[in-house]
């Protein structure tokens, strides 16, 4: 456990900035933000163990949020494609009159993938706020395995 008055206002800073950085790949798909907390963990890691570390959680957070939204967007997409599909398959001089009905899953299933990408954004925003207040966060798996 860090003591939290060891802990510099630069270190807090760029690791509050790496786990903020989240919010430059919501523009980006993703990438920027992995690259600055990439540049904050090899700017820092001879430095603060604290940033380092942090920047580290925040790179492979993001990676791994990139991986995570990928899934559930092919999830739906199988979804819609299904929805298509199946009513040709049933009826193939006739599809059009089912459609509708097999779309209703996927047009109710196309915010999940939203839904994940929302909460994973905050929850790193909810780090950002954690380390700038000194405390050693730790990602679930992810703190642990980089300890």
């Amino acid at each position: 456990m860090l003591n939290e008055n060891s802990i510099s206002k630069d270190e807090r800073m760029n690791a509050t900035l790496a786990h903020a950085s989240i919010l430059l790949g919501v523009f980006s798909r993703g990438m920027l933000g992995i690259v600055l907390a990439f540049l904050i963990w090899v700017t820092q890691r001879g430095k603060s163990n604290f940033a380092a570390r942090q920047a580290l959680q925040a790179m492979l957070y993001q990676l791994l949020g990139i991986v995570v939204a990928l899934v559930f967007w092919l999830g739906w997409g199988i979804t819609f494609a299904g929805s298509i599909f199946v009513p040709v398959i049933i009826n193939p001089q006739n599809p059009e009159p089912m459609m509708p009905y097999t779309m209703i899953p996927a047009a109710f299933l196309v915010v999940v993938p939203f839904v994940v990408m929302i909460g994973w954004t905050i929850y790193g925003l909810f780090a950002a706020w954690q380390v700038w207040h000194g405390k050693d966060f730790n990602y679930p798996l992810i703190g642990k395995a980089i300890k």
